[in-house]
């Protein structure tokens, strides 16, 4: 895997086989070769976190072979125009076709011609190309190019993702953090610590190689509280600091305090 950082918390995860942009807020991303296929991923609506430009953006490179996965507190109207929702893990499936709660959009047109009723499988790049997947949280999806995600749910808004592909596995935490500042009463502050904690228990037993987590300022002296439980009871070969708005010295600030870990924060 390549990983490189665009802003904020937007990660492009490139391998042999396809794209994996995270979260695009804002920022230029590099050169992209036009027809291997691209899987954005948004993990939540906040609007640090999804920017429906990014599809025109994508089309005006070139990119010819784009689909989408969002989880399901974004709405209808926040979708790009002229896409499809390829399916609802809800709808139901008649003759190959989806009905029910399976929805079309904007002026595109639906090619839906998947079978699962539980939307556990698309992987097929020219069936999610121009539509929006959606997902929920706790769940598990195989998607093109070799690649399976597990989902996770949030203490904020939305999913975290673990993704697997043939060349590794990749962590996105979105907002999944501990939250706390010193002016969360008590029992807030139980309450978040150990939804987190909770929302982590998946992880615990499995190899992760990227690893992307909040690193927030603005939870003041608590800001590395989440990102320090996942380096202690989760790991990864390499951790890499997001979500410090405009101070990136939020990372050099954790190294100081935490130097043990200086070979894994990137």
């Amino acid at each position: 895997m390549k990983v490189t950082f665009i802003c904020h918390s937007c990660f492009l995860v490139e391998t042999a086989e396809c794209y994996y942009l995270f979260d695009y807020y804002k920022g230029e991303l590099p050169a992209l070769e036009t027809e291997k296929p691209l899987l954005v991923f948004v993990s939540h609506s906040h609007q640090d976190h999804y920017n429906p430009a990014v599809f025109a953006m994508l089309r005006q490179m070139g990119m010819k072979k784009v689909g989408a996965i969002f989880p399901n507190d974004i709405k209808l109207k926040n979708y790009p125009e002229e896409w499809t929702l390829l399916m609802d893990s809800w709808a139901s499936v008649n003759n190959g076709k989806i009905s029910g709660n399976g929805t079309t959009f904007g002026s595109g047109t639906a090619s839906l011609n998947v079978t699962n009723p539980d939307a556990r499988n698309c992987t097929d790049i020219d069936v999610l190309n121009g539509h929006i997947f959606k997902v929920y949280h706790s769940r598990e999806y195989d998607l093109p190019c070799r690649t399976h995600i597990r989902t996770l749910l949030s203490t904020d808004s939305g999913v975290a993702y673990l993704l697997t592909c043939p060349e590794g596995t990749f962590y996105h935490a979105g907002d999944l953090n501990d939250w706390i500042t010193e002016d969360t009463p008590d029992a807030e502050r139980r309450q978040m610590t150990g939804s987190f904690r909770a929302a982590l228990r998946p992880l615990k037993d499995i190899s992760i190689d990227y690893a992307c987590l909040p690193l927030d300022p603005h939870l003041g002296c608590h800001y590395a509280d989440g990102f320090l439980y996942f380096l202690q009871h989760i790991g990864a070969k390499k951790v890499y600091p997001m979500h410090f708005w405009d101070k990136p010295e939020t990372a050099d600030q954790f190294l100081r305090e935490h130097p043990e870990y200086r070979e894994i924060v990137v």
